[in-house]
């Protein structure tokens, strides 16, 4: 199948997948999904060097229409934060709950289970903990210097792989967003080369074990995951709207936001 699809359905294919990597809300697992390509990218990566040619056919222009997609909309991005902070994120949030009732039924797939409500707390307590290392994480930021980077690097790492978390999100969640989009903007490698070293062998890990969590324990992954995600919303809510005006422009973005991710939500369950 991805044999027959040329470098420039790739190259445009990473570039939408990059939206996932830097939009807060939306996963670029799921997009890949969407597209028709998480398989093989999963594939790819977990085992990189077997038939390497192949794999390399098909993840250079993804990779490449990914950066181009950051590098663009990066500017975007950090404009929106600084000028009209509270509006853009809830639009993010938009995204991210519109995106919730579709994880809940696929984690349902095979029924409820009460057994499934440990692994929920397991994944909200996993992203408080986390979150909670203010001299790791949060106080630091990525300006916490190599080893705060690496682990916000393996937490981008998570949120690339797994369907339906959003890297950007998560980032949000550990106040390194903004300050990401800055080191992109203005190609700061102090900043990007750790939080690569850190993504690489954690997406690398993690596409090996996802597959098999999910053929073999799909509700608890599914309900794992959904604890993060839950988590991340409830430690990266902006507050609420401090006027009328401010209330209606954020309510109104709040909805589009959700109205997007819910119609993605919906292409994903047909794939």
């Amino acid at each position: 199948m991805i044999k027959r699809k040329g470098l420039t359905y790739r190259f445009a294919s990473g570039f939408v997948i990059g939206l996932g990597l830097i939009i807060p809300g939306v996963s670029g697992a799921v997009l890949a999904m969407i597209l028709g390509l998480y398989q093989p990218i999963i594939a790819a990566v977990a085992k990189p060097f077997t038939n390497w040619r192949e794999n390399l056919k098909l993840l250079a222009p993804l990779a490449l229409g990914a950066g181009v997609c950051l590098l663009l909309f990066s500017r975007v991005l950090e404009f929106l934060f600084a000028q009209y902070p509270l509006p853009t994120l809830y639009l993010f949030f938009g995204l991210v709950l519109g995106a919730l009732p579709t994880m809940v039924a696929l984690a349902n797939t095979k029924g409820f289970r009460l057994s499934y409500i440990p692994s929920f707390c397991l994944g909200l307590a996993l992203l408080f903990f986390i979150t909670s290392l203010p001299s790791v994480v949060r106080a630091g930021g990525l300006a916490g210097g190599m080893l705060t980077n690496l682990l916000l690097g393996a937490v981008v790492g998570v949120g690339l792989v797994v369907p339906g978390l959003s890297a950007s999100f998560l980032l949000m969640a550990f106040g390194s967003y903004e300050a990401l989009l800055g080191a992109v903007n203005q190609l700061d490698f102090s900043i990007l080369i750790p939080l690569g070293l850190g993504v690489v062998p954690t997406v690398i890990l993690v596409s090996r074990g996802i597959t098999w969590l999910f053929n073999q324990a799909h509700g608890h992954t599914s309900y794992l995951v959904l604890g993060l995600l839950g988590g991340s919303l409830f430690v990266a809510f902006p507050g609420w709207p401090r006027t009328f005006l401010e209330l209606v422009v954020a309510f109104s973005l709040f909805l589009v936001g959700l109205w997007i991710s819910t119609r993605f939500s919906r292409r994903s369950r047909e794939i």
